[in-house]
């Protein structure tokens, strides 16, 4: 039970801090690419790889840390 909050907990912290970054990654590829469409749909990609990779760090670090005690 434990185990499946700080999953829950971990999956909604990260979900908030992507929606923050979107909007950077948005307007920067924004620039690079120059056509809205694409930095919207290269954003979105962006943000999904990174809300599964804060969970695997976040878990990861988790771990390392209990290790310690």
């Amino acid at each position: 039970k434990r185990s499946y909050m700080i999953t829950k907990k971990l999956f909604l912290k990260s979900l908030i801090w992507q929606v923050i970054g979107i909007s950077w990654i948005s307007l920067l590829s924004y620039f690079w690419f120059g056509h809205f469409m694409r930095s919207i749909g290269f954003s979105f990609i962006v943000t999904i790889v990174g809300i599964f990779l804060y969970i695997l760090y976040e878990k990861l670090w988790y771990r390392i840390s209990d290790n310690e005690k």
